[in-house]
């Protein structure tokens, strides 16, 4: 059964109904995050409250951020916050402590929000009754001279999302609505987790049994550069953090008696696929082989889902299947 509530609550329980707080940490991104700002400005849907953190950012952030106060329009309302560098997580769960929306959303500051975006999500729980709304975005790539846009990014959900969202169908941070008593069934971004901490809060609410809805329209455009590129190291600690949020999972899914055959075959599945990558990316076979038998720890019954696959690991083993689909990665792409 869904819990009502944590023991812990990370919001203050008084709200005011009807209105939408976005949270939006940041650092280093004047202009970025004025931007960022200026889209919820735009937005269609009101009462709205802004809340920016800043990570000690070295440049003019928070004087910019003041400057904005004075832009806002009717039914906004903006402030920030600055302090000692914490990280991403620490000020969403601080900024959140600071909201006083019925819904809320937890936008990066470098992303945009098109203008009937928080209005359609929010209309989105409204009617449908719903713990968390999302809809399509557009990945944004910015060159020197044009930005691109590529085609919008939908996702396919069933009935039991958080299986579908363990294996895979991962949710933009600027495309998601929460209601704000769903977010007080756990105890907020888990701070520890850097790189995934977006996909450990989701895979939180989900296992408490939160309901999701979804609508058409691209609500969002979710930039993307240089930084995304994976480099050795970074996957490797990508991964680590992957692990930890998989393990978080199994806890969640234990202490609520919330498995099901579909959830342990998803998070078999998960820790397999990171297996993969982790030999694809940097070649490191402890971590593979880890990894791999956490696969067969959470479902004893996990197999490959390619025939070939299966037949060369249980004639040469799993590193050799891999040697295996390297190379035909290199001969077919």
């Amino acid at each position: 059964m869904p819990e009502t509530k944590s023991t812990e609550s990370w919001l203050p329980p008084e709200f005011r109904p009807g209105l939408v707080s976005v949270v939006i940490p940041t650092f280093n991104r004047a202009q970025l995050v004025c931007e960022t700002v200026r889209s919820v400005f735009a937005q269609t849907c009101r009462p709205l409250e802004i809340i920016v953190g800043d990570d000690a950012s070295t440049d003019d952030t928070l004087e910019r951020l003041r400057d904005l106060e004075s832009e806002c329009p009717d039914g906004v309302t903006l402030q920030s916050f600055g302090g000692e560098k914490v990280g991403a997580c620490p000020l969403r769960n601080r900024g959140a402590a600071l909201s006083h929306g019925e819904y809320l959303m937890f936008l990066d500051s470098d992303d945009l929000l098109t203008a009937p975006a928080l209005e359609q999500l929010r209309h989105s729980i409204q009617s449908s009754g719903a713990d968390v709304a999302w809809a399509p975005w557009r990945d944004l790539y910015p060159d020197s001279d044009v930005c691109r846009l590529n085609a919008p990014v939908s996702r396919t959900f069933s009935e039991d999302w958080l299986s579908d969202l363990i294996r895979g169908e991962w949710l933009a941070t600027c495309a998601v609505l929460y209601r704000r008593e769903v977010l007080n069934r756990i105890r907020g971004w888990h701070e520890p987790v850097v790189l995934d901490g977006d996909f450990d809060f989701n895979v939180q609410l989900g296992a408490t049994g939160a309901s999701l809805s979804g609508s058409d329209g691209v609500v969002s455009y979710y930039r993307r550069g240089g930084a995304d590129q994976i480099s050795e190291q970074n996957f490797l600690q990508k991964t680590e953090h992957t692990h930890e949020v998989l393990r978080r999972a199994e806890a969640a899914l234990d202490s609520r008696d919330a498995w099901t055959p579909a959830r342990r075959s998803a998070v078999a599945a998960r820790y397999f696929e990171s297996a993969r990558m982790v030999w694809y990316y940097t070649g490191a076979a402890e971590k593979f082989e880890e990894l791999a038998g956490e696969a067969k720890r959470i479902d004893p019954s996990f197999k490959p889902s390619k025939f070939w696959y299966r037949w060369i690991a249980s004639v040469a083993g799993m590193r050799n299947a891999e040697r295996v689909a390297a190379v035909g990665r290199k001969l077919f792409r």
